[in-house]
């Protein structure tokens, strides 16, 4: 199991809002690209190991870190991977 494996199977939540999971990867200064959308950090595992594993195909991996909200973040060479919590707007909000 690698180190990145392990840190995803803490349970770890946004809020107690409903959230949703990004996947993006991109290249820094150019921007990035959604790679999915999961309803639970676990689902979005598979996905994010494989794109870690792309990026170490091309470039060594520099940093992989998770932050406090169960974010992980992962760069190579001049990419990044980012898997988030974002949460969902479920009713209309006004503006105060």
């Amino acid at each position: 199991m690698t180190e990145l494996q392990h840190h995803q199977n803490t349970d770890h939540s946004a809020s107690s809002k409903p959230t949703v999971w990004i996947l993006s990867t991109g290249e820094f200064g150019e921007g990035g690209t959604i790679r999915g959308v999961y309803l639970d950090r676990d689902l979005a595992r598979g996905a994010l190991v494989a794109k870690a594993q792309e990026l170490n195909d091309r470039f060594t991996i520099s940093d992989a870190r998770q932050e406090d909200d169960g974010s992980i973040h992962v760069e190579g060479g001049c990419d990044w991977i980012t898997l988030e919590p974002h949460p969902v707007v479920t009713t209309l909000e006004l503006d105060a």
